[in-house]
């Protein structure tokens, strides 16, 4: 069951949408490693650095969920106007 689920999780057709997953997903371990970090070392910084690390964070996950929401969005319009595009070419044939 699994393995014919997964056989069409990348394909030639959405390898780039995969791609970005991975990207995405590999820039939430950075941000998490860095709230790790800053949670782990906050004893030994100064209050100064505990803030700037926190504005940081906070700066790096809203443009992360910002960045994602336009690069998914710009997929989805793309992929709306290959399907009319489909459509079109189906209906004057």
């Amino acid at each position: 069951m699994v393995e014919k689920n997964m056989k069409g999780f990348i394909t030639r057709k959405n390898i780039w949408y995969r791609t970005q997953q991975l990207i995405i997903f590999v820039l939430h371990l950075i941000l998490l490693r860095w709230m790790y970090f800053t949670l782990a070392n906050s004893g030994r910084l100064t209050m100064t650095e505990v803030f700037y690390h926190f504005i940081g964070m906070s700066v790096m996950g809203a443009l992360l969920i910002r960045g994602s929401a336009y690069w998914a969005r710009h997929h989805y319009i793309k992929e709306i106007k290959l399907n009319a595009e489909a459509d079109a070419e189906g209906k004057s044939e």
